[in-house]
């Protein structure tokens, strides 16, 4: 495995390296980049760039930045390029932004993420230990590069940094998916989305997504948006009730939902 290193990243040569990250790793273009000067005023005023280092060459960073509230941080972006993902790279940032977070005094990280892309929901709730409790539709409005084409609907995640919880998972291989043993919310059949099952009271549910929602975005955005639709009103929906997104399980990609307060493990 490819040996990581990872430190903070300083002065205009390393920000506009980040900036062309943003560009190889989502196809964005200007209207979606955070521009190098913007990092840098960010960093001045306390906030965090760092950067994943593989023999040299910048490949992957995480950036985040100071909120109202002094214990509460915000992290704006994670991103890895492709041919470095399975390196650890994403995980070595994270604990790299915990530990720099928790020396400031900073005791909760939020970002958000698509709720259908379920790589993004495995690292996030899984392997990190983040919950979500909070779905924002079309959040950041039309995108561009890899979310062009559909509503911008986000989860907000939510990183208790001095949950055992968090710790375990950050550290530790996560439980075993073949344990779970709990009912469904809703089944899916081939890659179409079901009628919503919206009078469940168990207190867990799963909740099912596609396998490659990126895909069928690029090849039936038709069918894209109708998933969009429908975890938008289930998950909404679950959320409203007190349900919170606590873990993410693989093949298929299934949401677990709690009821508010009673964490998986």
């Amino acid at each position: 495995m490819e040996r990581v290193r990872v430190r903070e990243l300083r002065g205009p040569a390393e920000m506009e390296e980040v900036v062309a990250l943003q560009e190889a790793i989502w196809g964005r273009d200007a209207r979606d980049l955070v521009p190098r000067g913007l990092l840098i005023a960010a960093q001045d005023e306390g906030g965090l760039v760092a950067g994943a280092f593989v023999e040299g060459k910048l490949v992957g960073f995480v950036f985040g930045f100071p909120t109202e509230d002094p214990t509460r941080h915000h992290s704006h972006m994670l991103g890895v390029l492709e041919a470095h993902r399975g390196t650890g790279a994403a995980l070595l940032l994270k604990r790299f932004q915990r530990d720099w977070c928790l020396a400031r005094g900073v005791r909760r990280v939020v970002w958000t993420f698509d709720p259908l892309r379920g790589v993004n929901a495995n690292f996030n709730l899984r392997k990190l230990g983040a919950t979500a409790k909070t779905y924002l539709p079309d959040h950041y409005g039309p995108m561009t590069g890899i979310n062009a084409g559909a509503p911008s609907d986000r989860l907000l995640a939510e990183w208790e940094l001095l949950s055992p919880r968090v710790y375990e998972r950050i550290y530790a291989p996560p439980p075993s998916e073949e344990a779970e043993a709990l009912p469904q919310a809703n089944r899916v059949e081939g890659e179409a989305p079901v009628e919503a099952r919206l009078d469940l009271e168990a207190l867990r549910l799963l909740f099912q997504i596609p396998e490659d929602w990126g895909r069928i975005l690029r090849e039936d955005p038709a069918l894209a948006l109708q998933w969009r639709e429908h975890s938008r009103q289930v998950l909404g929906h679950y959320f409203a009730r007190g349900y919170v997104a606590v873990d993410f399980l693989r093949h298929p990609n299934r949401y677990v939902l709690a009821k508010d307060g009673a964490l998986d493990r």
